[in-house]
């Protein structure tokens, strides 16, 4: 597991999520070879055969700092580059289920784009509340997740949200933020897949190019 850098941040910040809080990311090595695995808030890379309870791990107070000095987190310098993948082709069968899936409607990221019609409003569900897909000046990056306000009322738990929106961070998204974006904001809807042995069926947005300053609030916390 990774602990990475500012400037790997502000690299996995540029590019697209692959659902509501994480990346699936190719990591190319120093030495030549490529390792596949789950970004997380652009901050926490987790290699696709190592155990997610990790992440549970270093979100305890202290505990960072621990595996740190236990030399049990690595600080990215042998990354020579990150790429999120952006086809589901492309992500191991290990944590997509689409095949057995019974959804008669496809992911956020197979639908086509379209302009906000009307009025409407939007919510994240984070793990983190310092989440770094909204910017400093409260907006959204390009190619940030989110649900509808009307699909997030199904969700009263931030263990919910895992299993709605079939998350692969088994830390509670118990953070909640609130989205207003202006008309003819460009989206894509789909409903989320079963994946990372979570059911799905959720409503997910892709706000294709982010949303403007000011957009953002929250988040308010829900229990986990």
């Amino acid at each position: 597991m990774e602990l990475l850098n500012e400037d790997w941040q502000n690299e996995l910040i540029a590019q697209p999520e692959s659902g509501m809080g994480y990346q699936n990311v190719a990591v190319k090595l120093r030495n030549g070879e490529t390792r596949y695995g789950t970004a997380f808030n652009a901050e926490f890379l987790l290699y696709s055969e190592e155990p997610s309870h990790l992440l549970e791990s270093i979100s305890e107070p202290g505990q960072r700092s621990l595996m740190l000095e236990r030399n049990e987190l690595g600080s990215g310098e042998e990354i020579l580059s990150l790429k999120v993948l952006q086809s589901e082709a492309d992500v191991s069968t290990r944590v997509r289920e689409s095949s057995s899936s019974t959804q008669s409607s496809s992911g956020a990221s197979e639908a086509p784009e379209e302009g906000l019609q009307k009025k409407e409003r939007f919510k994240r569900f984070s793990a983190y509340a310092n989440d770094r897909r909204v910017t400093p000046t409260l907006g959204l990056v390009p190619g940030t997740y989110a649900t509808t306000e009307e699909d997030a009322k199904q969700v009263k738990t931030g263990s919910d949200a895992v299993r709605r929106y079939a998350l692969p961070n088994p830390i509670p998204a118990a953070n909640v933020f609130t989205i207003d974006p202006p008309i003819k904001t460009k989206l894509k809807r789909g409903v989320a897949q079963p994946a990372y042995g979570q059911p799905g069926g959720g409503v997910e947005v892709i706000f294709v190019n982010g949303s403007p300053a000011q957009t953002v609030t929250g988040p308010a916390q829900i229990p986990p």
